[in-house]
């Protein structure tokens, strides 16, 4: 399972949880009860060589491409 970064709409807490990819819509902030959404920070490291035709690399960070990832700051 990942430890994802959330926040909270509500409170505007941010958090980590580790959550399976079949549940990442289910998490609640832990400060308030809302449902907490995705905080999509960082570098989008599932473009690494070989991947989106070769595009994104680990040291590139994100191409702005994410129909191949779940996500990254692009989409947050």
């Amino acid at each position: 399972m990942p430890l994802l970064k959330y926040r909270c709409p509500e409170c505007g807490k941010r958090f980590e949880e580790l959550v399976g990819f079949s549940h990442t819509q289910d998490v609640r902030c832990p400060e308030c009860g809302a449902q907490a959404q995705r905080a999509y920070e960082g570098k989008c490291l599932f473009g690494m060589a070989g991947s989106h035709a070769g595009t994104v690399s680990a040291t590139s960070g994100c191409s702005g491409n994410c129909s191949g990832c779940s996500g990254c700051h692009h989409n947050g």
